[in-house]
């Protein structure tokens, strides 16, 4: 991470406010995403990314159609897992397709 960026997200870290917050959860988004990479090592899982979660829902964003064929076949592996290991409560998945803007969101 630049410094400026460093810089930014720990004064918004110590203020109290709405950007706080959101800045809290795209930091657990982030994480969450990091851990997801534990589940499978198969090729087409890196073309996943964890986008949101929604309630009982996770937003899943692959960067082709492709990767969400295999997806489709392991969902419930996968929603167990996020229950088990990560502890997420979550019963349903939602899968779009949305390349990713820097390649590099796409590995770990």
């Amino acid at each position: 991470m630049h410094d400026d960026a460093a810089l930014l997200i720990g004064t918004l870290r110590q203020q109290r406010s709405a950007l706080h917050d959101l800045v809290e959860r795209a930091e657990r988004i982030s994480a969450l995403n990091n851990a997801l990479r534990q589940w499978t090592q198969e090729p087409w899982f890196q073309s996943i990314r964890l986008a949101n979660i929604r309630g009982d829902t996770v937003v899943l964003f692959a960067s082709n159609a492709a990767a969400l064929v295999p997806l489709r076949y392991r969902q419930q592996d996968l929603l167990r897992f996020l229950s088990q290991v990560l502890k997420l409560e979550c019963t349903k998945l939602e899968t779009k397709v949305r390349p990713a803007v820097n390649p590099r969101l796409t590995r770990v």
